[in-house]
């Protein structure tokens, strides 16, 4: 069983190559029956690779989206996929419409895979989790703020938050995970 990756995209480009990729993906999601027999539904990412007229077996596509959304000119849409955001998928959406460019957010905590390759859509630099509370998405300051609540002391900076993070996490059970997201091309 996979550990199961998170991903937030937004995608921009020629309006009409972002409408006809976001209409294929509506109009697959709508469907009664996927393309092809699978455990994802309708918004397999595998349907996608299919209606593109690539065989499914093919591409790495073991994933599903969600939230899909066209406000203005920009698409959204998450994808929950294995081990990793679909890279190939990714690859094969560019390839097919050339002017689009494609920004992520994934998350994978099993493999602590924290990346993202765009700051204008996702500016947060930091995920912060609290055991039996909230997942924080933020900035440094926002970050070190959180950390300085939970905490009761005031950080110059994460290196020195990180100190008595790691310190809490060895000695007590409610654990506190900050996560940097590493930006990648």
């Amino acid at each position: 069983m996979p550990n199961w990756a998170s991903c937030s995209y937004a995608v921009t480009g020629e309006m009409n190559e972002v409408r006809s990729l976001y209409d294929r993906m509506k109009r697959l999601q709508e469907m009664e029956e996927p393309l092809k027999p699978n455990g994802f539904g309708t918004t397999w990412l595998g349907n996608l690779v299919e209606d593109f007229g690539i065989e499914y077996g093919k591409i790495s596509c073991r994933g599903s989206w969600d939230n899909l959304m066209l406000d203005d000119d920009v698409l959204t849409f998450t994808t929950e996929s294995a081990w990793d955001r679909c890279h190939e998928v990714d690859d094969l959406i560019m390839e097919k419409y050339p002017s689009l460019s494609i920004a992520f957010r994934v998350e994978e905590s099993g493999m602590a895979i924290y990346q993202k390759n765009d700051c204008h859509f996702f500016p947060e630099e930091y995920l912060i989790d609290i055991e039996d509370d909230d997942v924080y998405y933020c900035t440094e300051e926002q970050a070190l703020q959180k950390l300085s609540d939970f905490f009761g002391i005031d950080f110059k900076d994460v290196e020195e938050a990180m100190i008595l993070v790691n310190e809490h996490n060895e000695k007590d059970e409610e654990h506190v995970w900050v996560n940097e997201f590493e930006l990648v091309e």
